[in-house]
Parts: C-alpha cells; structure tokens; sequence
C-alpha cells in the first residue's frame, strides 16, 4: 500500500484559550465603562441604570442557562463555565444594543442564544453562529418595539444616513449637512454618538482593537481586511455616483462596522482557521454589509453580514483544505473573484439608487426650512376634538400627515395637543408621534416642543430636529392649524 503524504512545520503558540479570553473580556469592559461614562456626562444617572441593567440581564441569560445546561448533562457547574465562557457572549452582546433596549428583551434574547446558538450545536467550539450575534438579530426581530420607558436616545450616524438620505448623497450642501450633523469625519472618529453600548467612541474601539490584534488575542487580517475592502469598494461606488472620498470614510468610521470588524468577525470559532479562509471570510463580510446598507431596508448591515458568513465557513474551509501551495493558488484565485464580484455588485447597487434631495421624502428629513413651506409637502392636518379648559384656554387635538404617512403605505399621522390662550401658544404635546423610531418620534421630546410656548400666528417656526424635518414640520403644521382654528 502506498501512502502520499506533505509534511508540514508545527508551532506550538504560548497562548491559552482562557489567557486569549481574558484579554478579550479586558478590551470589552474598556469599552462598556467608556460608554457608562459617555451616558452618565451626556444623558444622566437615568441611561447609566439602564445599561448596568441590560449588562446584568446578558450576563444573567447566558450564565443561568449554561448553570442549568452543565446540571443537565451532570458536569461540574465551575469546571463547565471556566471552558465555555458564557460571559464572553453576554457582554458582546451587552455591547451590541442600544441603551434604549429593554432588559427583558435583552435577557430573552441572551437565554435564545445561548440554546439555539451555542448549545443546540454541541457548546463552546462547535457552534456555527456566533451567537451573540443570533442574540442581536432576536432583538431586532421579536423585540424591535420593546424599548425602555423614557429612555430615548438621537439618530446615529448609520440611522441617520440611511434613513435621511438613502445611503447616496451627492448634493454638495447636503453632504456639508449630513456631516455637520455628526460633528464632521473627525467627529465620528474622536466624537462620541449614541447608538449601540460597544459603539460610542470610534478611536477607542480602534485602539482597543490593536492592542488585542498586537497580543495575536484577534487576527488582525479578519479587520484589516474587511475594513480596507468596505473602503475600496465604497471608494469606487464614490466615484461612479460623483460623491467624494468623505463617503468610504463615513462608511468605515460607522461604530458597527469598528465593532463589528473587531469584535465578532474575528471570533475564531465561527470563522475559517486557516488565514486565507479567514480572509476570504472578511471580504465576504464586507461586500454583504455594503450590500445591505446600500439596498435593503436596514441602516446598518455587519450584524447580517457576519451570520450570512458564519453559515460560508464551511464551505470556505473545504476550498482552502489542500496542501499549501494549491490551498494559497485557490484562495488567491476565489478572493479575485469574490472582489470582482462584489465591486460590479457593488457598481450596480449604487446605480440604481437616487440620490437623496430635499424634495424627496426618502429623507427623514433633512429640509432645514422653518415653517415647512419649502418641503414642497401637503401636511394634511385635522382638528378632531376641542376641549375648553377652566382658564379660557383651549386645547385643540390635531391629526397631521408625517414622514410615515408620505413613505409607508400603512403610515399612520402624528396626533398632537395644542394649547392655545387668547392667540399664543400655551403648551403642545405630542400624544402619538408615529415617525421613525428614534429619528421622527423625538418630536415628542418636551425639549422640542417647549419650543413652540409663546408662539402666536404671527411668530411661529420652528427649529427641525437634526436629520427630522418632516416630522418637525408636522408638529408646526398642527401648531399652525390649531393658531388659525
């Protein structure tokens, strides 16, 4: 019998899976203490509560049902949690939502994950999901309305671009606009943005990221190169639709693309093992979260892109399991190829989105005019009841068109009390805002309508929540319809 067999040199690294995830836990709690810090300077005590609560309902969900899990199968509970490191996935997973998340949600979401990502395939080093990613995508699809009471935070830069102007800017007072509104590229670098708990400051999440690429506790080729492919393929996308090299950039400095390139693709047990694997992994992400910003109906796209992947390693393993020579001819030709690909795809996409204008309501909204006159709108307005108070003041209850009537076809108007003495405004309040969640729905913040107290037909404006100028005119519009009642 004869047997064909390739030698191959042997390296015994010095690092342990428990020193590599003891670091990575370090690089995540930095991370989680500058957000408690970046919520408790610019929010208050009320948002640092909040994300202590959702921090102890991930850790909470993902160690019971592993405790429970290891009583299952009769292990020792300690020897079982100190290789499965249930932690790791309830702080990522933590870091991942919003602080306006409930942490019923987030607790229901963490137990999910834990079963049907980890467990279900055999425990830690088997799953195939990274599974505080399948935990985020439960929350976003079962939980997406279950957010904390009173807990509301502004559009992020991912929100905002989608949403306001469709991923595709090429105005140039537009642009000037969209960046102002994020503090300008050096701003979504160094500045800090509301947005999910990992993704506040930009800079931080880049040096943690080194220093963990540095220690070998991460790959750094996963990052590098899914962060350098979504650049060059938002550069040439740029540059076919005339808009700038600004917009690789804002693409990149995104906090869920940072956290996403250096957190949860670079999980070593959900990604290829080989280094052409992993890379062939990385530019898949990078095409898939471009794609998905570009196209589909989600602001951001790495969470999707990342699972989507997850499901590829299999068969980007077997491509790249041959001897050395031929494994790095395959992956040579199949990353080619892929970025070929994923650049005409890219072209494509792009092409066939319109540019956002001011005149289009696939903004929401970025018509900075004071009164809604310009928006080239009809805000349809309608007064339903009229209440008398006991000191001559009256309250008019107004219907009025929003941005979720002009863009969803099942859209329903914002309803909004106007109080009205002797021809000046008393009090507004929005009794239902309708618009965009965290984006139009803010004009229910008492900070914006106090605005309008003191107002009479003859002064009244309004100043337009930053990247929400449709649903800011509709709150004027119910102002004005119940002045001139």
């Amino acid at each position: 019998m004869k047997f064909n067999y390739s030698p191959a040199p042997n390296y015994r690294s010095t690092n342990s899976t428990k020193r590599i995830m003891f670091e990575l836990l370090l690089g995540l709690i930095v991370i989680y203490l500058y957000s408690l810090f970046y919520y408790a300077t610019n929010y208050g005590s009320e948002y640092v509560v909040q994300a202590v609560l959702i921090m102890a309902a991930s850790l909470g969900g993902c160690m019971l049902t592993e405790i429970v899990w290891a009583l299952v199968i009769k292990k020792d509970v300690v020897s079982y949690l100190k290789g499965s490191f249930p932690w790791i996935t309830g702080v990522i997973l933590a870091l991942m939502v919003s602080v306006n998340t409930h942490w019923y949600a987030v607790a229901v979401a963490a137990v999910l994950c834990t079963i049907f990502g980890k467990l279900a395939f055999g425990g830690f080093g088997q799953n195939i999901f990274n599974p505080a990613a399948v935990g985020r995508a439960i929350i976003l699809t079962a939980f997406s309305s279950m957010v904390a009471t009173d807990i509301t935070t502004g559009a992020t830069p991912t929100t905002l671009m989608a949403n306001t102007y469709s991923w595709c800017v090429t105005d140039a007072g537009m642009v000037n606009e969209l960046l102002n509104s994020v503090g300008g590229l050096g701003g979504l670098l160094f500045g800090s943005h509301p947005g999910a708990l990992g993704e506040t400051c930009g800079i931080l999440i880049i040096v943690v990221g080194i220093i963990l690429a540095v220690r070998k506790v991460i790959d750094w080729r996963v990052p590098v190169v899914y962060i350098g492919s979504v650049f060059v393929m938002t550069a040439v996308m740029a540059l076919f639709k005339g808009m700038g090299m600004w917009y690789p950039v804002y693409h990149v400095l995104s906090r869920g693309l940072l956290f996403g390139a250096f957190f949860m693709a670079t999980d070593p047990v959900t990604n290829p093992t080989s280094a052409s694997g992993r890379v062939i992994f990385a530019l898949g992400c990078a095409i898939l979260t471009v794609l998905i910003r570009v196209k589909a109906n989600l602001p951001e796209g790495v969470l999707y892109s990342i699972l989507i992947m997850n499901a590829c390693t299999p068969m980007i393993e077997r491509a790249c399991d041959c001897e050395q020579i031929k494994g790095l001819r395959n992956a040579v030709i199949t990353f080619v190829c892929l970025a070929v690909v994923g650049l005409g795809c890219g072209v494509l996409a792009i092409h066939a989105v319109e540019p956002a204008t001011a005149q289009t309501p696939v903004e929401e909204e970025n018509n900075s005019s004071s009164g809604g006159s310009e928006t080239g709108m009809d805000f349809n307005t309608e007064i339903t009841s009229t209440t008398e108070n006991s000191d001559g003041s009256v309250t008019y209850t107004v219907s009025v068109d929003g941005y979720a009537v002009y863009n969803h076809a099942d859209g329903k108007p914002n309803v909004i009390e106007v109080t009205v003495l002797d021809g000046t405004v008393q009090n507004v309040v929005v009794v239902e805002a309708n618009d965009t969640q965290h984006v139009g729905d803010q004009i229910a913040n008492e900070d914006f309508t106090s605005q309008f107290a003191g107002m009479t037909l003859d002064t009244l404006e309004v100043e337009p929540l930053s990247g929400a100028t449709i649903s800011s005119n509709s709150a004027y519009h119910a102002v004005l319809a119940a002045l001139e009642q």
